[in-house]
């Protein structure tokens, strides 16, 4: 009995026993918050997203929370947008800075430009001579340089620059000009108005041509006013003019010199600083030579005294009894005007032109040719139909 009594009572104080320990377990559950594990891990994979997709407002704008590309400095990394300023390479369109050489074509048909060549021919060293030669000077009944005088003349008289009046040679072809320029300079550098006009103006040159066209003369329709561009070596540029003016009336001269002033008056407004100017050729007479004609604007020098040869004759037509070809400096580049000197190819002896030189091959025997100017022949400039007289000024810039 006693042992009966024993086993109840042992049954009934583990009874008590669980049932505390199970009232302990609930309160601790109830503190902690924390569910079931098994609650959680039944969670399917949407409810898991709904939980991670939880905004948490902390009380600040959202949009601070772009800072987040702080993180891992990977943010920064966004700072690669900067090399959006790539876009800044767009810059290379000033490479089509080169357009400011266009700015020489300001009014007028940029024209048969012919071989530019390599521009940066830097190779001179300053003081730089720059000898600039007004060439009307074909000859034979096609007003050419096929017949050989002009040229030869154009030889001995050693110009950098040629101010080229019916510039006719060979077909006119690309070919033909570089030929020609390299029989004239020794290089290819030339420019045209329009190969196709009855007698074209253009520009050859020891120093490549960097653009190049012409301006209107209003008077007439067989040639035009040309332009090149030559770049010498330094910070400024040559522009060069080539004309040849309406034979008559001397106020068709003078109208068509007024639109070169006001175009040159226009692109030193422009350009200030950038070229020296220069125009030459075949005026027909000495009435754009003025101040109502070249001198419109004051650009150009247009006082004397002017370009002579060795017996003072400044005349420059065939007969030597009138003055139709003229090198007129801008302003600025006749303030580096120096007599023209040839030096003998035999000894140290040479020929002085103060102010300038009329060549006429006519007045020396040929020895002095041969000694001074040649390939020169003594009847060159006598041959059948040559126009005019070359006339050669000199320029030293220093800077």
């Amino acid at each position: 009995m006693k042992l009966k009594y024993s086993i109840l009572l042992f049954i009934a104080l583990f009874f008590v026993a669980s049932c505390d320990f199970s009232n302990k377990s609930i309160e601790s559950d109830a503190w902690t918050g924390w569910t079931d594990a098994d609650e959680v891990t039944d969670m399917d994979s949407a409810e898991m997203d709904e939980v991670t997709d939880m905004d948490i407002d902390d009380g600040q704008d959202d949009t601070d929370l772009g800072n987040t590309g702080d993180t891992g400095n990977t943010g920064d990394t966004g700072n690669t947008g900067d090399t959006g300023n790539t876009g800044d390479t767009g810059n290379t369109g000033d490479t089509g800075n080169t357009g400011d050489t266009g700015n020489t074509g300001d009014t007028g048909n940029t024209g048969d430009t012919g071989n530019t060549g390599d521009t940066g021919n830097t190779g001179d060293t300053f003081p730089l001579s720059i000898r600039i030669l007004a060439s009307n000077l074909t000859s034979g009944s096609q007003q050419s340089y096929d017949p050989g005088e002009g040229i030869r003349i154009i030889q001995g008289l050693k110009p950098d620059i040629v101010l080229v009046q019916e510039m006719n040679y060979g077909s006119n072809s690309s070919t033909n000009y570089k030929a020609l320029a390299q029989e004239m300079v020794g290089t290819d550098y030339y420019s045209v108005d329009s190969a196709g006009f009855q007698i074209p103006n253009g520009v050859i040159s020891k120093w490549p041509i960097t653009s190049s066209g012409y301006w209107n003369d209003p008077y007439l329709d067989n040639r035009e006013l040309a332009w090149a561009v030559v770049d010498i070596p330094g910070d400024r540029d040559v522009f060069a003019i080539s004309v040849h003016l309406h034979t008559s009336p001397s106020g068709d001269q003078v109208g068509a010199a007024a639109v070169v002033a006001n175009e040159v008056e226009t692109l030193k407004n422009a350009n200030p600083g950038k070229y020296y100017y220069v125009v030459g050729g075949d005026f027909n007479g000495p009435s754009a030579v003025s101040t109502s004609g070249f001198g419109k604007n004051g650009d150009f020098y247009v006082l004397g005294p002017d370009p002579a040869d060795d017996n003072g004759n400044e005349d420059t037509n065939a007969n030597r009894s009138s003055q139709y070809d003229f090198v007129i400096a801008g302003t600025d580049l006749h303030s580096f005007q120096v007599p023209v000197v040839y030096h003998s190819n035999k000894d140290s002896s040479t020929l002085t032109y103060t102010n300038g030189l009329v060549f006429d091959t006519r007045i020396y025997h040929s020895g002095e040719l041969e000694e001074f100017y040649s390939p020169a022949l003594s009847n060159d400039s006598g041959a059948s139909s040559m126009q005019h007289m070359g006339v050669v000024k000199d320029f030293v810039i220093t800077y």
